[in-house]
C-alpha cells in the first residue's frame, strides 16, 4: 500500500518508545530487526525468554530479576518466567515523587479534581500503614467496591505495598453479584463508596452494606469513601469495624512507605469471569506479569513517556 491518509514523520518516528526499544534490542541484545515492527514481533514470540528480559531492561523495573528467566515445563500452565525474581507492583508505579499531576479526576457531575504524584505517594503511604497497623499481611484479601475515583487507586496501590492481593467490583453489580464474588476469596478488608452518579441519579450504594457483610462474614474492617465533591452518606447498626476513608489519609502514621517485596509470580488481584455460565469463577493475576505487561503496552505500544 503506497497511498496512507496520515503517516508520522521520520523525526517524529525516531522520538517513540518503539524505535528506541528497537536500539536498545540492538545494543544489548545484538537483534537488528531494522526498525521494522513485525520483525520485532516475530523475534518476540520466538525467544521470549530474551523479550521480557527485554522490556524489564527497557522498562527499568525495580526489583531483582534473579538468574533464571524461566522455569520449563511440558505442561503450558506450570512455565514459570523469573521464579526467582523479587519486586514490588506499587514501588514501579510510585517512581515520580512531584508535583505533577498523576490522576484527573472530573464527575459527570462537573467537580474535577487532579492528585499529583507526590500526594499519591503521601495517601498510599497513609493507607498502607494503617492497613499494616490493623493486622493487613502478605497474602490477605482486600476486596473494593468503588467506582473509577482517586481513591480506588489508592486502595489498589495500598494493598500491593503490602503483599495483599486486591480485588474488586464496580458499583453497578448489584449485591449479589458482589457477594457471589467476594464470598469465594475471603476477604479482611472491605472499602467500599458511599455512592456513586448515572445519568444525573444518585444511587446509593452504601444501603447495600449490611447484606454484604452478611454474606461475607470474613469482612472485620469497612472503610467508607464519600463520592469525590460530595459528603459521606451515613449508615448506622454496622457489626464491623467502620472507618472514614478522609480520616484514615490524614492520619499521623508517617509518610515513608515500606514496600513489601514479592515474587514475580505471585498474586496481585483476583479478578472474574462474567457469570454467565453459573458462579463467576475467579482469577489470578501475578504481580510481575501484570507489571510487564503494563510496561510493554503503555511504554512501547502507547508511547507513554513517564
Amino acid at each position: 500500500m503506497n497511498t496512507f491518509l496520515w503517516k508520522l514523520s521520520e523525526k517524529k518516528i525516531n522520538k517513540t518508545n518503539l524505535f528506541l526499544y528497537s536500539n536498545f534490542i540492538k545494543q544489548n541484545f545484538k537483534i537488528d530487526t531494522g526498525n521494522d515492527f513485525n520483525k520485532i514481533w516475530k523475534w518476540s514470540i520466538e525467544n521470549p525468554k530474551i523479550f521480557w528480559k527485554s522490556i524489564w531492561d527497557f522498562t527499568n523495573v525495580k526489583g531483582k530479576i534473579g538468574n533464571t528467566l524461566l522455569k520449563e515445563s511440558n505442561v503450558f500452565h506450570k512455565n514459570k518466567f523469573f521464579p526467582d525474581a523479587q519486586l514490588n507492583y506499587a514501588e514501579n508505579l510510585l517512581k515520580n515523587n512531584n508535583n505533577k499531576s498523576a490522576i484527573i479526576f472530573k464527575s459527570e457531575n462537573g467537580y474535577k479534581t487532579a492528585l499529583s504524584w507526590r500526594k499519591l505517594y503521601e495517601n498510599v503511604a497513609q493507607i498502607s500503614n494503617w492497613m499494616r497497623f490493623v493486622g493487613i499481611q502478605k497474602g490477605d484479601r482486600v476486596a473494593a467496591y468503588l467506582p473509577n475515583i482517586p481513591e480506588t487507586v489508592t486502595a489498589y496501590l495500598s494493598t500491593s505495598v503490602l503483599g495483599a492481593i486486591w480485588s474488586s467490583c464496580s458499583p453497578d453489580f448489584g449485591t449479589n453479584g458482589v457477594i457471589n464474588r467476594f464470598s469465594q476469596i475471603s476477604p479482611k478488608i472491605l472499602f467500599i463508596g458511599d455512592k456513586y452518579f448515572y445519568n444525573g441519579k444518585k444511587i446509593k450504594v452504601i444501603e447495600r452494606l449490611n447484606e454484604i457483610l452478611d454474606k461475607v462474614p470474613t469482612i472485620s474492617k469497612v472503610v467508607i469513601i464519600s463520592y469525590p465533591g460530595t459528603r459521606v452518606e451515613k449508615i448506622n447498626n454496622i457489626k464491623v469495624d467502620v472507618y472514614n476513608w478522609n480520616e484514615l489519609v490524614n492520619l499521623k502514621n508517617g509518610n515513608k512507605i515500606q514496600f513489601n517485596m514479592s515474587n514475580f509470580n505471585d498474586p496481585l488481584a483476583i479478578l472474574y469471569s462474567s457469570g454467565t455460565t453459573g458462579k463467576p469463577k475467579c482469577i489470578c493475576h501475578g504481580t510481575g506479569g501484570v507489571l510487564l505487561q503494563h510496561n510493554k503496552e503503555l511504554q512501547i505500544h502507547c508511547d507513554v513517556k513517564e
